[in-house]
C-alpha cells in the first residue's frame, strides 16, 4: 500500500459528475481512479475517457469491477441501497466510501457489519459530508460546555435537483442503459422495500422511504445523531399536500436529556435556492448553521453564535470555506492507509435505518396505514 489510493467509482450520475470525480482529481496527491462503473455503456465510456481510465476498467456492474480491478478502495455513488455492492467489497478486501443511504433493511446492515468484523479493521465510510462541515465542527466544539438545550430545530427548503445543478454542466441523461438490467435494478429494490414496509405498502410509502427518508432527510437525522445521540423517540410525522410528490414531511420527537426536535422538508420545486438551517436553542443563547446548495463546492457554511454578554448579548459569526465533500474523501483516505475509523460506518448507518423506520411508522400510525416488515417492528 503506497500513501496514494486507487479508487473505484460506482455510479456515474450527477453526484459523481459535480463532486466527486472533480475533487479526486483535484486530490491527486490522494487518489488515483483506476476504475468506473455505470449500467450505461455511454456513459462509463465518456467519464472513463475524461479521466484517463483505461478501457479494460470500465464496468458494467460493481461485482465485475471489484473482482476485476486492482483498487484499494470503490466509492458507492449510484442511487438506491448500497448494501449488497458493499458486502461484496468488504469481503472482497476492498474499503468502501458509502454515500446515503448505507442500505435499506438492517438485515443488510447487520450483513455488512459481519463482515467488517471479519476483516478485522474500519471498512466503509459513511459518506454524511454535513458531519465533515467545519462549521459544524466549530458548532461540535462549542456544545461540549452547553447546558439545558430545550430545542432543536431542522429546516430544509429544496428546490428541484434540475435547478441545484444548471451550473454543472452535466452530460445528458443516458438512454442506452439496458431494458433486461434496469428490470432486475428496480426489482431487488422493490423485493427491499418490501422486507421494509411490507408487499402491500402503496408506491407513495415505498417513496417517500426510499427518496425522502433515507435519500433526503437521513442528512438532518444523521446530524442530529452526530451532534446529540439521535431521536430516542419519534413522536409524530406528517406528510402533505397528498396530492403532490415530493410533499413536505414534519418530523418532531425527542432527543438525549429531553431536549425535543423538530424537523421540516419541503420539496418546492421552483423556490429560488436550496436553503437548510440547523437551530439549536438553550438555557443562555442560540446556535445555527446555514447551509448552501451540496452541489456547490467551496461555498460556506455560517455558524451564528448567540450568547448572553454583560447588559446584553454577544452575536459571533464563523464561516468556513473548506469543502466537506473533500474532507470526507481525506477522512476516507485515512481509513484506508492508516486504519482511522471514521466518523460514521456501518454502526452509525445501522442507527439511520432504524430512525428512518420508525419514522415510517410514525406517518402509517397517523394515516391509519398497516406497515409489515422490519418498520412494523422498529
Amino acid at each position: 500500500m503506497t500513501d496514494r489510493v486507487r479508487v473505484a467509482v460506482a455510479g456515474l450520475g450527477a453526484v459523481a459528475q459535480s463532486v466527486h470525480l472533480p475533487l479526486l482529481a483535484r486530490r491527486w496527491d490522494l487518489f488515483e481512479i483506476a476504475a468506473v462503473c455505470d449500467l450505461s455503456p455511454s456513459l462509463r465510456d465518456e467519464l472513463g475517457e475524461q479521466y484517463g481510465v483505461p478501457v479494460g476498467n470500465r464496468y458494467p456492474t460493481v461485482g465485475e469491477m471489484v473482482t476485476g480491478a486492482a483498487v484499494d478502495g470503490v466509492l458507492l455513488l449510484m442511487s438506491g441501497s448500497h448494501g449488497a455492492a458493499a458486502l461484496h467489497a468488504v469481503r472482497n478486501d476492498v474499503a468502501v466510501f458509502c454515500e446515503k443511504p448505507l442500505a435499506y433493511t438492517v438485515s443488510e446492515a447487520d450483513r455488512l457489519a459481519g463482515a467488517e468484523a471479519d476483516r478485522g479493521r474500519p471498512s466503509v465510510l459513511l459518506a454524511y459530508m454535513k458531519e465533515y462541515d467545519e462549521a459544524v465542527d466549530r458548532l461540535r466544539e462549542r456544545l461540549v460546555d452547553v447546558r439545558d438545550v430545550r430545542a432543536v430545530e431542522v429546516c430544509v427548503l429544496h428546490p428541484s435537483s434540475v435547478s441545484q445543478l444548471a451550473f454543472a454542466n452535466l452530460r445528458p441523461a443516458p438512454a442506452d442503459i439496458p431494458s433486461p438490467v434496469a428490470s432486475e435494478v428496480r426489482n431487488a429494490e422493490e423485493d427491499l422495500l418490501d422486507a421494509v414496509l411490507g408487499p402491500a405498502a402503496s408506491s407513495r410509502m415505498r417513496l417517500l422511504y426510499s427518496y425522502v427518508v433515507l435519500g433526503s432527510l437521513v442528512h438532518d437525522t444523521s446530524l442530529l445523531r452526530d451532534l446529540f445521540g439521535g431521536l430516542t423517540d419519534v413522536d409524530d410525522v406528517r406528510a402533505w399536500p397528498d396530492d403532490v410528490f415530493p410533499p413536505s414531511v414534519e418530523v418532531t420527537g425527542v432527543l438525549p436529556g429531553g431536549a425535543r426536535a423538530r424537523l421540516a422538508w419541503h420539496y418546492l420545486e421552483d423556490y429560488p435556492a436550496y436553503r437548510e438551517t440547523l437551530s439549536i436553542h438553550h438555557a443562555t443563547g442560540s446556535m445555527r448553521v446555514t447551509f448552501a446548495s451540496p452541489y456547490l463546492l467551496n461555498v460556506p457554511t455560517e455558524l451564528a453564535v448567540v450568547d448572553a454578554a454583560a447588559g446584553g448579548e454577544l452575536r459571533t459569526t464563523y464561516r468556513s470555506w473548506g469543502e466537506s465533500f473533500e474532507n470526507e474523501l481525506v477522512a476516507f483516505h485515512r481509513m484506508v492507509t492508516d486504519g482511522t475509523r471514521p466518523r460514521a460506518g456501518v454502526a452509525e448507518g445501522r442507527a439511520d435505518i432504524v430512525t428512518s423506520q420508525r419514522i415510517m411508522r410514525r406517518l402509517a400510525d397517523h394515516q391509519g396505514i398497516r406497515l409489515d416488515g422490519e418498520a412494523a417492528r422498529a
